[in-house]
């Protein structure tokens, strides 16, 4: 059943209407016709079934019929994936698969190395794509929560927001070159259900050694992602796989 998001508080017996995005979705792409059914996740990450009334110049009328039993599809931990600014498409796809995996937070980060570089209204523009990315790919895979895309950050940003997490994580190319591995694993080892993590990646010419040491001052730890050395698109969503068979499989 297709899955939408409505920034409603939404209740049983409710008339609304989605989005226009949303709404021409429902009217033109699934032809939906009157009865058919759908899901709506509201403001408070309630899914409810509804279905669909009357269609009026192209405008879907929906009604709430009851709410969903809660289905588990969160990760118990709150992941947050700070990347740096990959090249071409290549972060649509981290931001579309991390939200499949599970991610609740994407920081986009401007770094040394990074090829690619946003500025002025590429920003806000580049932004508002990965926002319409991660909520067509939570849809998609009946999430109930759309993760947060943040605005453009930095290192010295993260240093200063260190505290804003209880586990903090560095996916560095040089701590799997000296085989040092298992960090990984033993941080997952202690979270528990509710705790946050954040990991940081470096784009396709990785991390400086100032940007890692900037961060261990502040308490984040380097950890290797086994021992071969993954693109920059896949680092991601090997790590937030590992997470999930932990904590989930």
């Amino acid at each position: 059943m297709q899955r939408y998001f409505s920034k409603q508080t939404l209740e049983v017996n409710q008339q609304i209407q989605l989005e226009k995005d949303d709404n021409h979705h429902i009217v033109r792409v699934m032809r939906g016709k009157i009865d058919d059914e759908v899901i709506i996740v509201d403001s408070t990450n309630i899914a409810y079934k509804a279905k669909i009334e009357t269609i009026e110049d192209n405008l879907a009328n929906l009604r709430i019929i009851n709410a969903l039993e809660d289905q588990q599809t969160e990760l118990p931990i709150q992941v947050t994936i700070a990347c740096g600014l990959s090249k071409n498409d290549k972060i649509d796809l981290i931001v579309q698969k991390a939200t499949e995996c599970g991610m609740n937070e994407f920081i986009p980060l401007a770094l040394d190395r990074d090829v690619v570089k946003w500025k002025g209204n590429k920003i806000s523009n580049r932004i508002e794509r990965l926002e319409r990315i991660s909520k067509e790919a939570a849809e998609q895979c009946h999430r109930n929560v759309i993760p947060e895309i943040n605005h453009l950050s930095t290192i010295d940003t993260l240093q200063k927001e260190a505290g804003n997490y209880k586990h903090k994580l560095i996916a560095y190319e040089e701590t799997a070159k000296k085989g040092q591995h298992g960090q990984l694993k033993e941080t997952l080892k202690e979270v528990q259900a509710g705790d946050n993590l954040i990991i940081v990646f470096g784009s396709e010419g990785g991390l400086t050694e100032l940007e890692v040491a900037k961060l261990k001052q502040v308490g984040y730890i380097e950890c290797s992602l086994g021992p071969r050395i993954l693109r920059a698109e896949t680092a991601p969503i090997y790590a937030l796989s590992a997470m999930s068979y932990h904590l989930e499989v």
